[in-house]
This record gives structure tokens, sequence and C-alpha cells, in this order.
């Protein structure tokens, strides 16, 4: 049966003879010269010899898990290994103090021992003498799997091809010594695939992507189920937008990065601006909406201008978002349910806007909602609408607004609006149990901070990137048509910068389901304020067992 060799040098150091026909003495792979992964071979007087896989800690020890003792002759010109009863001939070369060993013929004795070295110099594997002995440490289990030479491979999983894209277009030409397993799962299956590979450690990718749906459920076990990307956050973190990897992170540790940030912002229509408010200039028009007092007093000055025509969202559920990235606190403190302010305005908001008609009553994603987006929204008496402004993220300006509305382009701007809050996203997360952790968090650490490769990826793609070096070198560089112009790329990452991803929280969906419930109850006068938020309180502490504080 073959072994997993994660092995470490556990031999003292015994001196060398570098005469032209000795071996004697302990010897490296030149490969990883300078790596903290290495090979060690340390052929004995004796006839004997001993092969080491090392991982160097960051205390400067080499610890190993297991060696392997062979025996062998040597005739000043092949080497003879005995593995088992089967012996193995290898052709031995000298160049000055290098062992060059030929690497085909040292492949078929180390297969036996799931070990592969590969040629540093044509067809030889070069090996050089150790200098000086280096202090060793036997552990049971070492936390990566050692790899040789240029050979090394990742397990990934994902429900986007946005990774492949990424790999096969970035990553691989960057590093093409790195090869990948690459699994592609529809979204919604994804969790099912995962979950019980994470749980019991058996068939776990190395590297996989979390979808801001269920990025949390993760995260908040992350001690149990993900590798720990603390380390390698803290040496890029001053360059990085923040909320990303405070949703990555748990009780102080972070487990995922995201490459992304998909900050939203409140998108409407120049002519309507310019018709009701005298001005379509961005600028301007924010102060109309710089918080959520303004905002219902410009609601109401655009109603009464055009006579009941103009509402200032298709829906109400637009602003549920918004209204959550201006809380202070998170639905949950310390095992305690806390009604944020925000959200009790939030419920007057609505209540409001659909008693005064400034909204268009459609259900977000309707048709109707989309048709509004045209200026071609009906109420149910077949009243048409116009329309003021969507509030959508990064990827609603790409894939909602210019899909659904393409005859509108130009007649589009964006502005911060009342509150800075993100919608969406995709993480980057390695399982706990991963033996290839160092480069797993290579891999983490390109896709989601490197400059060079977010910058290339930004410019090719659009993609607003969680790398405020890269922003600011590229942020002036953007002019969207379809807003008239003006540069999208800038405000995106201005408003990324002010968003709390503290806030986010595993049980946000379960609450805001029973809390959506609580609102329109209050909305349609189906129950009074007090009476739906009684009502919320009670039905989360029964379903979900959090009390009110």
């Amino acid at each position: 049966m073959k072994k997993k060799l994660f092995v470490l040098l556990a031999m003292l150091f015994t001196g060398f003879a570098f005469a032209q026909n000795s071996l004697t003495g302990l010897w490296e792979l030149e490969e990883n010269k300078d790596s903290d992964q290495q090979m060690f071979v340390e052929f004995n007087d004796s006839g004997k010899m001993d092969i080491w896989v090392a991982e160097r800690t960051e205390d400067d020890v080499w610890e190993y898990e297991d060696k392997y003792t062979l025996n062998y002759y040597f005739n000043g010109n092949v080497l003879t290994i005995t593995v088992g009863k089967k012996p193995f001939y290898i052709d031995v070369l000298f160049s000055k103090k290098r062992l060059l060993l030929n690497a085909d013929e040292m492949n078929n004795f180390c297969h036996l021992l799931d070990l592969e070295v590969y040629p540093s110099v044509g067809e030889f594997a070069a090996f050089t003498a150790v200098k000086k002995a280096p202090q060793f440490k036997l552990v049971d289990q070492l936390s990566e799997v050692p790899y040789f030479g240029s050979n090394k491979e990742l397990v990934v999983w994902s429900f986007t091809d946005e990774l492949q894209t990424m790999i096969d277009n970035y990553y691989a030409k960057d590093y093409p010594n790195v090869k990948f397993s690459y699994s592609l799962t529809p979204t919604d299956q994804f969790p099912v695939k995962l979950d019980p590979v994470l749980a019991s450690g058996n068939g776990a990718p190395d590297v996989f992507v979390l979808e801001d749906a269920f990025v949390r459920k993760y995260i908040e076990q992350g001690d149990k189920l993900l590798l720990d990307l603390t380390d390698i956050y803290n040496e890029v973190k001053s360059k990085m937008i923040a909320y990303p990897a405070e949703v990555g992170s748990y009780n102080g540790r972070v487990y995922a990065l995201s490459w992304q940030v998909s900050p939203g912002a409140m998108f409407y229509r120049r002519s309507l601006a310019k018709k009701y408010l005298g001005t379509d200039s961005p600028k301007e028009v924010q102060k109309y909406f710089s918080d959520w007092d303004k905002f219902l007093e410009t609601a109401r000055i655009m109603n009464i201008k055009s006579n009941g025509k103009c509402v200032v969202v298709s829906s109400i559920d637009d602003l549920f978002i918004p209204f959550k990235g201006a809380r202070k606190d998170p639905w949950t403190v310390n095992g305690r349910l806390v009604l944020d302010p925000a959200m009790e305005e939030y419920m007057e908001m609505c209540k409001t806007l659909h008693d005064e008609n400034l909204e268009g009553g459609a259900g977000q994603w309707s048709e109707n909602w989309f048709l509004g987006m045209r200026g071609d929204l009906r109420d149910e008496y077949g009243y048409r609408h116009e329309v003021f402004s969507y509030f959508l993220p990064t990827w609603g300006l790409h894939y909602v607004l210019k899909i659904n509305a393409p005859e509108t382009s130009g007649d589009w701007a964006m502005i911060p609006g009342p509150a800075a809050y993100r919608w969406g996203g995709t993480w980057l997360a390695a399982s706990k149990g991963t033996k290839k952790a160092k480069l797993a968090k290579e891999f983490i650490k390109y896709c989601c901070t490197d400059d060079s490769f977010l910058e290339r990826w930004a410019k090719d793609t659009g993609d607003v990137v969680s790398n405020n070096n890269v922003i600011n070198r590229i942020k002036d560089t953007y002019e969207e048509s379809f807003l008239g112009g003006q540069d999208h790329y800038e405000l995106f990452a201005e408003i990324a910068n002010k968003v709390d991803g503290k806030l986010t929280q595993g049980t946000d969906q379960a609450i805001e389901r029973i809390w959506t419930g609580a609102v329109y109850d209050y909305k349609n006068g189906e129950k009074s304020k007090e009476r739906a938020i009684a009502d919320f309180k009670a039905k989360v502490e029964t379903t979900l067992g959090f009390s009110i504080r």
C-alpha cells in the first residue's frame, strides 16, 4: 500500500564528503532550495539511505511525518536502491558540489512511495549539499501535502464560470505550473453538494466559491470547516475595501475573501429629474435624496408636480436593502434580537409611500417592475406611471437596467442616495482539511488581492474590484454611455468603502422573511404597527429562538 509522504528530515547532520565518487552526506533538492517545502536525501556509510519530505514552520523548524530508509549501493556511476526486494538503478553524475540523479529512473522507485521528483537540469534532478544542520520536529500530520518542483494541483468547486475564466485567462498564464480540477454546479444545488464533504472531510475541494445568500452559513462555522485566511489578509488589508473581509470574518478570524465589491446606488431618469427637479446633474440631484427625510420630501414634490403620474420607485421592496445598509446594529447581538431604528423607519416609509401613492405598487422582479424601467408601469386601473428611480447594485446596472431598458440608454444617472448599501457578491474560501493549504492561500490571495491581476480583470470585465490600489489607478478612466457619460466606477468604489460588512449574519434571511410579512401587514392596514412588530418578535422567538432586547 502506498503511503502518503509528508515527511521531514529527522536525522542530524553527519558531515559530507565531496570526493568525486562519494555520496555520503545530506542533500536537498536544488529546485526547492529557497522553498518552505523540501526533499532531503541522506546517504550513510552503512549502506542505508534516508528520504524525507520537509515543511518549514514560521519558527524555521522543519516538520515531518515519516521517513523512508532504504538500502543502497554505489559503484561510482550507478546508484542501486532496493525497495522491498526490487532493485532500481539510477545513473549518477557529480558537478562541483551538486549531485545529479537521473530523474526518470528516480521516479520509477519513488512512485512506490507516492513521491515524484522533477528534473532541474535536463534529464537529471539536481541535489546540493546541506551545509548547516536544520532543526527538526516529528508531527503526526502535516498541515499541507508538500509538493516538489513545478507540480501543484488544486481541486476547485464553483457555481459560476467566472472563476474558471480567472484561472484559464490569468492565473494559468502567471503560474503555468499549477494544475486545476474544476467542478461547476448550479447555485441552488451547490450547498447540497458542499455540505456533506465539508462535514466529513472526505472528498472536499481545496478551494470553493461561496455566494452572498449562504456565505455566512459557512463563515460562522469557520473554525470547524474553513481554512483560516487571517494571515494572508493581514498582509494586504491596508489596500483592501474592508467590507468583503468583514462579511468573511467570524470571531476575529478571516475565513473568506472576495475579489469584487457589489455596492448599491440610486439610479434615476435624467429626463424626469430635469422635468420635476430642474436639474439632471448627479451632484445636484443627490441633494434631494441625501437622507430618508429628503427622499420622502422629494417624492411628494415630484408627485404633486406630475399630478400623481411620477412615482419615486416602482416598488417599496426596492428600499429594503438600502434601509438595511443604514442600520447601526445587525439583527442579533449576543443571541438577542435587535430591531434597529432603521428597520422601523423602513416600515413607516413603506406605509407612507403606499398610502400617498408615491410608489408604483409593483412587486420587485415582477413584469410590471421591469416595465417601469421603460416608463410603461401601469397600476391596477391601467393608469400609466413614470418611475423616477431604482435601487440597484453594480450588477444591476449591467444585467438589469441595460438589458431591460436599452431604449432609455443615456437617460440614466446614479447617485449614492440616502444610505450606503451592498447587494450580492461572491467569496473564495478553502477547506480546513485541505492538504494544500499554502497553495490554496496563494491562489485565493492572487484572485482576491493581487494588484496586477485585479487591474487586468477590472479593465477586461468592468467588475468593481475590492482592491483600492487598483481602483485609484483606473477609476478616472471610465465613461458609461448608458449613464450619459457618467463615471460609475469611481462612485461605486466610494460607496463600497462606506459599507459595513459586520451587519451581515447567517440568520438574516430567516429573520427578514418574517419581517417582510410584518411590514406588509402594516402597510396594507391589516395590523397596527405595534401589533405587527409584536407578532414579528413572537414569531422570531418561536421559530428561531431569539428574544428581543
